[in-house]
């Protein structure tokens, strides 16, 4: 019999990590049980109305092809955003392209750096890290080296700890802050060395920033690269910007990416081949939201009031928390007695319905840790806290 032709390099890939609690979720649905999924993250909050009516007002009657580098009034309200909110400059016309969210871009993009024939095919991501940091570059023929994040260090990318003889074989090295999913934050000097370094090197600098607006009241705003690579024109970096959780766009799927006006217009060049230009009426809902920062501080004010509804029930049950002004993550060290995280959350979940990500569908070095994206209401994560309480105070849950 003869074999379907197949790409090899997909049977490198395992199942996709984060869906991993899909089966734990479909286990306890069918035994009658609540589900409170603090899983993936896709919060419950509403998309603003006034995202929403943009949307709506610019369906139009005949629907026709998008462009794919996205129009020029959508790369111009990014540029103005990246002004406004990093005070840098963007060309719209060559430094900023249109994605479905970040995700995409994140996929496509090694499929752009990356040459079969080069011996510069290695791309570095973070451990723990986005799982598509990895299995995009094994889709496009390169070759995934995992460097380690260390909490010691505040799970800073440190370049000095890359093998002096891989640095000939670098394409690109990804990072991503504020970081998931531990919600780490990069220090300035940290971000000027890390830019320093892919410089010197000649590195693909790739930027995962899907959660540089997500910061809490009152507390400092994250650097993004932009401001480090401004002063050389963006050279050798690509940032990638997602409106996702920033304005509670997840289904929209709308994003940009900005940076080198070269990666920029090799990046335009690939991508009406793939076919994944932004709808025209998802376009004029993302110009309406990245014209708006009061929606944002709101959900900020929101995402604070879960995480300290979470970090008053953890600290007192004595949880090892990372501590955290961005994102909507938790990233917390499994209990003693406790093998690994993987162990802790099919306890929770079977004790209390509370469905969180074990660390190693994150990384492999994260055994130890889980996650908790904080998505549902902050009154559910109320209710949340009260039967993991009552697990714990009755033994059928071990302390921190």
């Amino acid at each position: 019999m003869s074999r379907l032709p197949s790409n090899s390099w997909l049977d490198l890939l395992p199942k996709y990590s984060l869906l991993r609690n899909d089966d734990r979720k479909s286990r306890l649905r069918a035994a009658g049980r609540e589900v409170f999924d603090f899983g993936i993250g896709d919060p419950q909050e509403e998309t603003p109305a006034f995202i929403r009516k943009a949307l709506a007002d610019h369906i139009p009657a005949v629907s026709q092809y998008p462009l794919s580098q996205g129009s020029l009034d959508f790369r111009t309200a990014c540029a103005k955003w990246c002004f406004n909110r990093l005070n840098v400059s963007i060309d719209p016309a060559t430094q900023i392209i249109s994605s479905n969210g970040s995700k995409e871009a994140i996929f496509h993009i090694p499929h752009v750096l990356l040459n079969s024939a080069s011996a510069r095919r290695l791309v570095l991501f973070p451990d723990p890290g986005f799982p598509v940091y990895r299995s995009s570059t094994l889709l496009s023929g390169g070759v995934p080296y995992q460097y380690t994040l260390k909490p010691e260090r505040g799970y800073v990318f440190e370049p000095e700890t890359i093998p002096l003889d891989l640095l000939p074989q670098i394409a690109a090295v990804w990072i991503s802050y504020p970081h998931n999913p531990t919600g780490a934050l990069l220090p300035r000097k940290d971000a000027e060395r890390i830019y320093a370094w892919a410089l010197e090197n000649d590195v693909v600098l790739l930027s995962d920033e899907c959660y540089v607006d997500m910061y809490f009241p009152g507390s400092e705003q994250p650097v993004s690269l932009l401001e480090v690579a401004a002063q050389n024109d963006y050279k050798n970096l690509m940032a990638f910007f997602s409106l996702s959780k920033r304005s509670g766009m997840t289904g929209y799927r709308s994003g940009f990416v900005a940076g080198d006006a070269r990666l920029v217009g090799a990046f335009a060049k690939y991508r009406p081949n793939v076919g994944v230009g932004t709808p025209e009426f998802v376009q004029r809902a993302a110009i309406a939201a990245w014209n708006d920062d009061a929606h944002v501080h709101e959900r900020n004010s929101i995402f604070a009031r879960k995480r300290q509804i979470m970090d008053a029930f953890l600290l007192k049950n004595g949880f090892s928390v990372l501590p955290s002004t961005a994102t909507f993550y938790v990233w917390i060290d499994a209990p003693h007695g406790y093998a690994s995280g993987e162990e802790y959350c099919e306890a929770l979940a079977q004790a209390t319905g509370i469905v969180a990500t074990p660390g190693d569908a994150l990384g492999d070095s994260s055994k130890k840790c889980f996650r908790l994206a904080l998505v549902p209401t902050a009154e559910k994560i109320e209710q949340c806290v009260a039967l993991w309480q009552q697990a714990i105070d009755s033994s059928v849950l071990r302390k921190g």
